[in-house]
């Protein structure tokens, strides 16, 4: 039933591409077509269509200043004004992960909640809507990229503008606005907007705590979201294929998937179990996944079009026979019909252009240069893909005596300032060698074809001088399997070989797996031992 319903589905959606002129091709200033709702029927249309910039002002009282500098997540008031129209008591926090978080007097994030201390007050039609400093997005295009291609591939995606910001008489400059997830934007898709909607914390995948972030939902049970973590759970790779098409919307979370994979949302659920909302449409009785915080977009050219996956859906998904098949052609689809390398590139120019009255000739300049820089990852992106979808996939490891040794390694984020490369050692070790003066997530990967059973991934490695990194819980050098969670431990400081490993299972038939020689420091160098790097059979 599933598959006659993604099938289905999916002619709906391409019929609808040609009827709106061929996909992406009809994309202008106001955007690219949407199939899933006319782009004037929410409220809030004004505010991003016709490359419309806002100007916002925030006034927020000195004690309530102190108190977001103690608390920054906690809501205060504040008056906010634009052209013609005061808004009092407006809920304000500031918003921001760890790379994208600024304290109050720098250039912070804002979330603004105009209904929270004033019942059935809007902006624009819209009760919440989010102001991002777009620091870790310096073209500020991605977002509204990502928006828009996830809705022309049939999934619901917050709409993106502009504003420029004062805060307390003081300019902040040019922010990314974005409407808030919230019933406002939900009746766009879906017939009734009383479902519950989760987002997560910490990190936390759907068969954890996930924060409960619903207005007019009853506080209940989570029934269904405990129903969709019980059916990626299902040992029986039939069976679980039977209870996700009774639990989860299959048909948009395969084109979610590959979307993310495909624009390397990689800070997003499935490669990190991070930045998406999921939602219990009460029309169908399925859970939908929805993307968010898509500032860091095609920033891994050569990321494999079939990762491992993080997120358990996408991983419980993708380990069903008939879950990877359409995975497969609906990546295949997609990349035909929406990744247009000439269409997104002229849509980045548009983005662009439509900033230059607002804002001052050098940033003008800034924000030029760092479009060019994203045109050129899409164009890196589209090339990888390319090469990717024409090749035959990763080689199957083939042991001798329970043992492979690894190789055909290749770099991945290279720190800047930084060095990645082969070399011998002082003591003539061959090895992948990582130095960095800065924050970083710097290593080495290659790719292998598993069958089911279990495994152990080890080698050696020694460092120098490594600092730790000022956040995260997992740090200095270690070995990790891509999609699993890291072991404990890593090797900071100085030390001589020491030995690494982590074990981990294939619980389908066959399974690329993508091994990691990592360094997560702000300072520092590592040496991994390239012939000792393997990968053994355990019996179980």
């Amino acid at each position: 039933m599933l598959r006659t319903r993604l099938y289905l589905w999916t002619f709906t959606r391409v019929a609808a591409w040609v009827a709106l002129g061929l996909g992406l091709s009809a994309w202008g200033a106001g955007g690219p077509p949407s199939v899933l709702v006319a782009p004037h029927s929410l409220p809030g249309a004004d505010l991003f269509t016709n490359g419309a910039v806002e100007q916002i002002e925030i006034q927020i009282a000195p004690g309530d200043v102190e108190s977001l500098k103690r608390d920054p997540r906690q809501f205060v008031r504040a008056t906010v004004s634009e052209a013609g129209r005061t808004y009092r008591n407006v809920a304000v926090h500031l918003k921001g992960s760890v790379g994208s978080f600024r304290p109050i007097d720098d250039k912070p994030g804002f979330t603004l909640d105009f209904e929270r201390f004033a019942a059935g007050e809007a902006f624009h039609g819209l009760r919440r809507i989010h102001l991002n400093n777009s620091v870790e997005d310096p073209s500020y295009a991605n977002e509204h990229l990502g928006s828009e291609l996830f809705r022309a591939a049939g999934v619901p995606a917050p709409r993106a503008g502009y504003a420029l910001v004062r805060f307390n008489g003081r300019r902040l400059g040019l922010y990314v606005l974005k409407e808030g997830f919230t019933e406002d934007f939900l009746s766009g898709y879906f017939q009734h907007v009383g479902g519950e909607l989760y987002e997560p914390e910490s990190g936390h995948d759907i068969d954890q705590h996930l924060k409960r972030n619903s207005a007019r939902a009853p506080a209940g049970d989570r029934h269904a979201l405990k129903a969709l973590a019980a059916a990626a759970h299902v040992p029986d790779l039939a069976r679980r294929w039977e209870q996700l098409d009774q639990t989860l919307d299959a048909q948009r979370f395969i084109a979610f998937m590959a979307l993310e994979v495909m624009i390397s949302h990689r800070d997003g659920y499935c490669l990190a179990r991070n930045n998406f909302r999921v939602y219990h449409d009460l029309d169908s009785g399925r859970m939908v996944f929805l993307p968010h915080g898509m500032d860091q977009l095609f920033g891994i050219a050569d990321l494999s079009w079939k990762p491992s996956m993080a997120g358990l859906a996408a991983r419980a998904l993708r380990e069903t026979t008939p879950g990877e098949q359409l995975y497969e052609q609906e990546f295949k689809d997609l990349f035909t019909n929406l990744f247009k390398p000439d269409v997104l590139t002229k849509r980045v120019d548009e983005l662009v252009l439509g900033l230059r009255p607002f804002v001052q000739a050098e940033e003008f300049r800034n924000i030029r240069t760092e479009a060019g820089e994203l045109k050129a990852r899409i164009a890196q992106r589209n090339h990888s893909l390319q090469l990717q979808l024409a090749q035959p996939g990763p080689r199957a490891l083939e042991f001798s005596n329970g043992l492979v040794r690894l190789d055909a390694w290749k770099k991945r984020d290279e720190p800047a300032g930084g060095k990645m490369g082969r070399t011998i050692t002082s003591d003539g070790v061959g090895a992948l060698y990582i130095a960095t003066s800065s924050n970083s997530m710097a290593s080495w990967r290659t790719e292998r074809v598993l069958p089911r059973g279990h495994y152990r991934f080890e080698g050696r490695a020694r460092v120098n001088n490594v600092m730790p990194l000022p956040f995260g819980k997992h740090q200095g050098a270690a070995l990790r399997v891509e999609g699993r969670s890291r072991d404990p431990g890593g090797l900071t400081g100085n030390s001589n070989w020491q030995p690494l490993g982590t074990d981990f299972e294939v619980a389908v038939d066959s399974q690329t797996i993508v091994f990691i020689c990592e360094l997560r420091a702000s300072s520092g160098e590592t040496w991994f031992d390239s012939n000792s790097l393997q990968v053994s059979s355990i019996e179980h």
